[in-house]
């Protein structure tokens, strides 16, 4: 015989509504964009009735905000499985430079710039957005912590990575708003990581062992 059915309880079928719906919400943002993504869309594409949708979330400003915390935690799980799989001894600062892009090209990423433009002009989403940021921010500091654990460490170096931040995030906004061919820009972005690649090689050469205490 097969083993019963075990039910739900009423918070966890509201915490997987509430799932569905911020689900719904970042596909619909990936998608349509920001200004296309509707509450009405939304509970379409969640599967749920406009009921449903507003019992969780009244207003889209409480949606969008909503999915902005769930974005950012589903965007700092990847950076730190990211971590786990390739930050190691043998790891070059070049390559974090190469995996940290490989993670803004992810399609959450592109849910995240088309909030971050949106923004501008939305001072709810802007608010929304500003303590999440320093979140995704934090994680990536996650990285150059456990990269320079026990070494020593020029302060310099480390705004050099606070600077990468803000050019991995501008190459992946560009790409969202230029029309060129997929050549044309495969070879411009190649030769802009190639370039602050060798930038971060000279200026923030693998640090070096602290000394023990004597």
């Amino acid at each position: 015989m097969s083993a019963p059915k075990v039910r739900r309880t009423q918070v966890e079928r509201s915490a997987a509504m509430r799932a569905r719906l911020l689900d719904a919400t970042i596909d619909s943002l990936i998608d349509l964009g920001y200004s296309a993504t509707t509450t009405t869309v939304i509970a379409d594409r969640a599967g749920v009735s406009r009921g449903a949708q507003l019992h969780h979330f009244p207003t889209k400003a409480e949606l969008v905000a909503a999915a902005v915390e769930h974005l950012a935690n589903r965007i700092g799980g990847q950076l730190r499985r990211d971590l786990v799989r390739h930050v190691g001894d043998e790891l070059r600062l070049a390559d974090v430079v190469d995996v940290l892009w490989a993670r803004y090209q992810n399609p959450l990423f592109s849910a995240w710039l088309e909030l971050s433009v949106a923004a501008r002009t939305d001072e709810d989403l802007r608010v929304a957005l500003e303590p999440v940021e320093k979140r995704l921010r934090g994680a990536i500091g996650e990285w150059m912590e456990t990269l320079y654990a026990g070494r020593v460490v020029d302060p310099a170096q480390l705004e050099l990575w606070e600077l990468t931040f803000y050019f991995l995030q501008g190459l992946a906004l560009e790409r969202s708003v230029l029309t060129e061919s997929q050549q044309r820009r495969s070879e411009r972005e190649a030769a802009a990581l190639a370039a602050w690649k060798r930038i971060v090689a000279d200026r923030a050469s693998t640090p070096t062992p602290a000394r023990q205490a004597m």
